[in-house]
C-alpha cells in the first residue's frame, strides 16, 4: 500500500435526504451528519459542560463499525431515539438533521474526514473535544461548524 492509501478496493460514498433511512446498509463505515441550528443554544454537553452554540450548519463526524453499522448508527440520529449517550445526542436535541455523507469501509476514516472538514475555509471547532472523546489522531473535536452560507459547495472526502 502506499502513503496515504486507506487500503479498501472500493470506496462508496451518497447523500441521502435526512428523512429516509431505511436504504442505508447494515455494513461498517464512517459518516459525517449534517446539522442545522436555527438559533443560538446553550446546551450542556455532558462532561464537557455548558457551550453557546451559535446559529448556523455542523458537521458531526463518526464511525459505526458495531452491529448493524451504518443504518443502525444514522438511524437512531433520524429517529432521534434513544437516551442522550454520546456529545451528538445533546446537539440532535436542538439542531435539524438535514443530510449526511457515508462511507462504507471497516476502517474508521472519521479522522481523516474531520481533518479534511476543519481545514476548509469558514469552518471552526465550537466545543474542544465534542465526540471526539476516544481519538487517537489529534483532532481538537469531531464537530465542525459552519455560519449560515459558509458551508462548502463541495463536499470533501478523507484522503
Amino acid at each position: 500500500m502506499g502513503k496515504g492509501d486507506i487500503g479498501l478496493k472500493s470506496v462508496f460514498s451518497q447523500m441521502i435526504s435526512a428523512d429516509n433511512a431505511d436504504g442505508l446498509p447494515a455494513l461498517p463505515g464512517s459518516y459525517a451528519l449534517r446539522l442545522r441550528l436555527a438559533n443560538d443554544s446553550i446546551l450542556q454537553v455532558g462532561r464537557l459542560g455548558q457551550f453557546r452554540f451559535s446559529r448556523g450548519d455542523y458537521v458531526y463526524l463518526g464511525s459505526a463499525l458495531g452491529p448493524g453499522g451504518l443504518r443502525a448508527r444514522l438511524g437512531r440520529y433520524l429517529r432521534g431515539d434513544g437516551r442522550l449517550r454520546w456529545h451528538i445526542d445533546t446537539l440532535r436535541t436542538a439542531a435539524q438533521v438535514f443530510g449526511f455523507h457515508y462511507i462504507i469501509s471497516p476502517l474508521s476514516l472519521e479522522c481523516r474526514w474531520n481533518q479534511a472538514l476543519a481545514a476548509m475555509p469558514g469552518s471552526s471547532t465550537p466545543v474542544p473535544g465534542f465526540g471526539a472523546s476516544d481519538c487517537r489522531s489529534g483532532c481538537r473535536a469531531h464537530l465542525i461548524f459552519f455560519k449560515e452560507d459558509a458551508f462548502p459547495a463541495v463536499f470533501p472526502y478523507p484522503a
